[in-house]
């Protein structure tokens, strides 16, 4: 794929995640998200092999955005605890219908059934869980925590709250909003993370 090429599809995917988010991949159109580019939906499939392929796409540059914002921000960020807070805040859901985590509800659902989504979040999870687990594993060496905190223990067990309350917050079924879920995280990382004062550099 040319660079121009490549960039064009990275446009394209970024436009579609407020109509895949919106409508769900099964039930956009096309046409829908080439509208707002001004592209037919045969065009994008000249980009895309289908429609499971640009939602993929999008989903990853739902992720890979979380990550750069993070590293830009932890440069300016020197202790693992304000590194842990900056990554809770910004996974926590915005509110009802948060359309990145509603990109996650989807792929979630289409996880089931399809094995190319199946195995794209099972990197991408992996991915979240080990910019978590960084931002651990540096607190050990800062001295912020404590040597033998079970770091895997911990992530697996805040990924999975994490996930099911983002569900109560995006499908609106239970009344939750951003500032409980992260109240709520910081109850269950207090009763695991021993937070120390960080060591002078």
């Amino acid at each position: 794929m040319t660079t121009k090429r490549r960039g064009k599809s990275r446009e394209i995917a970024r436009s579609a995640i407020s109509v895949l988010s919106e409508h769900g991949v099964r039930n956009a159109r096309l046409a829908d998200i080439g509208a707002g580019l001004g592209m037919t939906g045969a065009h994008l499939l000249y980009y895309f092999e289908s429609k499971t392929d640009l939602f993929m796409a999008a989903l990853r540059i739902v992720e890979s955005d979380l990550r750069e914002k993070a590293v830009a921000a932890f440069a300016d960020l020197p202790t693992a605890k304000e590194r842990w807070r900056w990554l809770l805040n910004a996974a926590a859901p915005n509110g009802l219908r948060d359309s990145n985590l509603m990109m996650w509800l989807e792929a979630w659902t289409e996880a089931v059934h399809d094995p190319a989504v199946h195995q794209l979040i099972t990197e991408l999870e992996a991915g979240w869980q080990g910019l978590v687990r960084e931002v651990l594993e540096f607190g050990k060496t800062t001295g912020e925590l404590e040597p033998d905190l079970d770091v895997d223990t911990f992530v697996e067990g805040f990924s999975a709250l994490l996930d099911g309350l983002t569900i109560r917050v995006v499908v609106g079924y239970r009344p939750v909003d951003k500032a409980r879920i992260v109240e709520i995280c910081d109850r269950f990382a207090d009763s695991q993370l021993r937070w120390n004062t960080a060591a002078a550099v």
